[in-house]
């Protein structure tokens, strides 16, 4: 961890950013669930992360969650949209596959919007909403952990976000994956984290 979080860390500077928590990645029935239903299974990161974003809500954390939504009808952004998601037809807006997992998202919650690449910052607002809410300690979570959190991770670092991702709030497609990035990267268990920020 960064020498300051742990001194700084408070809901007046601090924000979780949850990228693509999304029933595409959560549920069968969709390509890209096969990719993560073993670790989402192995280590309870549903279940894990519901507690922990629930955690950050009661001690007064922003919570902010980085959906990718392809939305056919927006035909300028839906062409930025990457390949792959395009491809196989995951996150269309009105079907199941946007939807947030149960339990993920509160009313109380932000989200950003125009998000059209795996960084989720790529066209969207997240960098706005993380600044106007004097945000410099962003912990992330969500999939894959080596494509859109990674991504995105970098590019809040690059604009001098201190940034910590949650182990058991993201998943990587095999173990050797997941443990890569964690080492890459300031990396902590949410039961860590949780410490932390009390």
């Amino acid at each position: 961890m960064d020498k300051n979080a742990n001194e700084t860390l408070s809901p007046e500077n601090t924000a979780i950013v949850v990228i693509e928590f999304q029933k595409t990645w959560t549920r069968k029935g969709n390509f890209l669930n096969l990719l993560v239903r073993k670790p989402l299974k192995k280590n309870n990161i549903v279940q894990k992360t519901r507690a922990f974003l629930n955690f950050s809500r009661n001690k007064g954390y922003t919570v902010i969650h980085a959906p990718l939504i392809l939305n056919k009808s927006n035909r300028s952004e839906y062409k930025k949209m990457p390949f792959m998601p395009k491809l196989i037809g995951a996150f269309t807006k009105n079907t199941w596959k946007a939807e947030f997992e149960d339990g993920i998202y509160e009313k109380t919650d932000v989200i950003a919007q125009g998000r059209t690449g795996f960084d989720a910052c790529q066209d969207s607002n997240l960098i706005q909403l993380l600044k106007e809410n004097n945000i410099k300690n962003v912990l992330l979570g969500g999939f894959l952990t080596d494509q859109c959190v990674e991504a995105t991770l970098k590019t809040l670092d690059k604009n001098h976000f201190n940034c910590l991702l949650i182990k058991d709030a993201t998943a990587a497609t095999f173990p050797f994956i997941q443990k890569s990035v964690e080492r890459r990267n300031n990396s902590f268990y949410s039961q860590e984290l949780k410490k932390i920020m009390s």
